[in-house]
């Protein structure tokens, strides 16, 4: 097979390009580009000719893209109209009155993306039960198109009570809006989310119609630069929930792309975890302008729909991962005396003031050159030149601020505050969970996550970490492994006993079929397709449920529930009555997959031509020794002890003190915490 990934983040866009017949595999890194990341995509690919690596005949073409997740992040989506049920357009502003400190006297929410000016009432009414309580008056409908084309209006969310019982209205509201305005793109909840939670459903909504027709023109530039490489197959999206589907349907369903940046790492660690028969990891991706984590558990990926963006909640199946706004970009700077690092970042334009671009502040990766962990000579392969001076200069005014006693101290002090930044996020997905993270490894990649990796495993008491064979690109071969998925969703709302079975089966054949139908759209046969089929209870008068297997045998659907609900909330209540919410179904097809070339066995020493230079390096308060080799010279069963530096195209790998690592036979790095004075892995 040969496969290609693309992964855009908000500093590099990185490429791998898998050709598991000839055993070849080659991977880079370019700047993105915010203002059009399709331009990016336009320069990696073109790196590859220069490279004289050829990159037709693709089986498979994979993209994670951060063009929703930005656009939301920036408030930068399209002018948008929301039209709900007259009387209920304020749902988007009134929220759920969460409060994200509980103690604060003055609490943020975010504001919604539509204005009051923006939102319509529709004089119409269903019922509970879906039925018209009140028709829908067309002559509504028609005053609201003259209004949004006078002010301006590029996108519709429409969102009517209990539309997803019976879509009847929002179908012909889109009807009515789409023969005035053609060109206007329309978002409806039936279609979107058909479930229940007004203001959920709503803002999901908005969400899909805010960003559609940036994800649109995003998608045809795309398809233009892959068409331009002769790139036959179009390229696969990757969605927050880990699937891949077709770009027409990434394009229909925009909202489902909104995690797609962090799905990626994610599926990249789970690989990891599979080949390597480990069940308990957390990845740790950290890149130059955000980190994201999030846990393994049991050989098992967290799939949540109680995820959020920019303060917005997404109801959708994502993956649960947390991210946070440090990376190597992330601006250090004292504030009142104290030492500041992040969440803002210089990003890929202008960069860390040691790419000479035009940035004046300093960075974590200044911080990690004034320390000389890396090396300006091959920074990303040596593509991107960087001036030790540079940073030097900008850490050194950073500590006549602090008024620290050397620059040295400054830049190591700025990478403490960056790692406990990160150690809070770690927490989040293991002991705020009830995991001990002592019983879990860390696996680490992003172009910085090597180099922290021993700190931020110490700073969790874990004594495991894994480190994959292209861990500057991991999250672009993380999409490569993924297959196609169809989510389908719908609400029930109905008590968990024998009677609504009948109901159950009904409902789930028609997403089975819709599913199917999805599929077969996409060029396979239904004996390709498999179909997962999971149900959403929770005990009556609760406000949220539990996502569990759906089987046959209602009993038994009780008591998964019941074993779910004691490991979420440490009880359970067997003889509670209990209520179904929602039934979901996940049409997939499994994609062919591939294998990384094996490296040659050595022995415990690395070769001497493996071996570059003994470097000096700030770590641990003081300057020590370390030797640096080159990670594409190491054989399979090479030992090595810290403090070492191991050097790659795509990141760097600090073996710290009192640490170990063995190159395994699939190119994976695990390094192990040595006890006392032994250096045993």
């Amino acid at each position: 097979m040969k496969c290609l990934g693309i992964d855009i983040g908000g500093t590099f866009t990185d490429f791998i390009l898998v050709d598991s017949e000839k055993g070849m595999t080659h991977v880079h890194k370019v700047s993105s580009t915010p203002k059009n990341q399709s331009i990016g995509t336009q320069h990696g690919l073109d790196l590859f000719k220069d490279k004289e690596i050829e990159i037709l005949n693709l089986d498979v073409v994979v993209h994670g893209t951060t063009v929703a997740t930005n656009a939301i992040l920036e408030r930068k989506g399209v002018k948008t109209a929301l039209l709900a049920t007259k009387g209920f357009t304020d749902v988007i502003e009134i929220g759920r009155q969460n409060r994200s400190n509980l103690y604060s006297f003055y609490p943020k929410r975010a504001d919604p993306l539509i204005p009051r000016q923006l939102r319509f009432g529709i004089s119409e009414r269903v019922g509970s039960e879906g039925n018209v309580i009140i028709p829908l008056d067309p002559d509504t409908i028609h005053q609201v198109i003259q209004k949004i084309q006078e002010l301006g209006v590029e996108s519709v969310a429409i969102s009517l009570l209990f539309s997803f019982f019976n879509p009847t209205h929002e179908i012909e509201i889109a009807q009515i809006i789409r023969k005035a305005l053609p060109n206007l793109h329309i978002s409806r909840s039936s279609w979107v989310l058909p479930v229940f939670r007004e203001y959920d459903r709503t803002s999901v909504t908005v969400l899909d119609a805010y960003i559609a027709p940036l994800m649109k023109n995003y998608f045809d530039s795309l398809l233009e630069v892959v068409h331009k490489q002769k790139i036959t197959n179009p390229p696969l999206i990757l969605l927050s929930s880990g699937g891949v589907t077709q770009i027409k349907n990434a394009a229909e369903r925009s909202v489902e792309t909104v995690l797609s940046g962090l799905a990626g790492g994610v599926l990249g660690g789970y690989y990891s975890s599979q080949l390597l028969q480990v069940e308990n990891i957390i990845t740790l991706d950290i890149g130059g302008t955000s980190t994201d984590v999030a846990s393994i558990v049991n050989g098992n990926i967290e799939i949540t729909s109680e995820n959020t963006i920019a303060g917005y909640p997404i109801p959708l199946p994502t993956i649960a991962v947390q991210t946070i706004g440090a990376g190597g970009g992330s601006i250090a700077r004292q504030k009142y005396g104290i030492l500041h690092v992040g969440p803002e970042s210089a990003g890929a334009d202008p960069g860390p003031a040691c790419y000479e671009k035009g940035g004046n502040n300093p960075t974590v990766t200044d911080a990690n050159l004034v320390r000389c962990l890396l090396n300006p000579d091959y920074f990303c392969n040596g593509s991107i030149k960087i001036s030790s001076n540079r940073a030097a200069e900008v850490i050194g005014d950073l500590s006549k601020q602090l008024t620290l006693k050397s620059d040295e101290e400054t830049a190591e002090g700025v990478i403490e505050v960056f790692e406990n930044n990160i150690a809070l996020a770690l927490r989040k997905v293991s002991t705020e969970k009830g995991l001990d993270s002592r019983n879990f490894t860390l696996c680490c990649f992003g172009g910085g996550g090597p180099l922290h990796a021993c700190s931020l495993a110490e700073r969790l008491s874990m004594t495991k970490v894994i480190i994959p064979p292209y861990p500057g690109v991991w999250s672009a071969f993380g999409l490569l492994t993924a297959d196609i998925k169809h989510d389908l969703t719908q609400s029930i709302i109905k008590p968990l006993n024998q009677s609504v079975r009948t109901q159950l089966d009904s409902s789930f054949d028609e997403l089975v079929r819709d599913g199917v139908k999805l599929c077969i759209e996409d060029g396979f046969s239904q004996e390709d397709i498999i179909i997962v089929k999971n149900v959403d209870i929770r005990l009556v008068g609760q406000s949220y449920e539990i996502t569990v297997p759906y089987t046959s045998n209602i009993e038994e659907i009780s008591k998964l529930f019941d074993k779910a609900h004691e490991k979420a909330y440490g009880y359970s209540s067997p003889d509670a009555p209990h209520e179904i919410i929602n039934i979901r179904v996940s049409a997939i097809i499994t994609l062919p997959k591939f294998s990384l070339a094996r490296l040659p066995q050595g022995s415990e020493s690395p070769s001497p031509k493996s071996f570059l230079e003994v470097r000096n390096v700030y770590i641990n308060g003081g300057w020590k020794e370390a030797n640096v080799y080159q990670k594409s010279l190491l054989s399979a069963g090479n030992k090595i002890i810290g403090p070492s530096i191991i050097e790659q195209a795509d990141s760097t790998i600090l073996v710290d003190i009192g640490w170990k690592m063995e190159v395994l036979e699939d190119g994976h790095i695990v390094m192990n915490k040595t006890s006392g004075g032994e250096n045993e892995l």
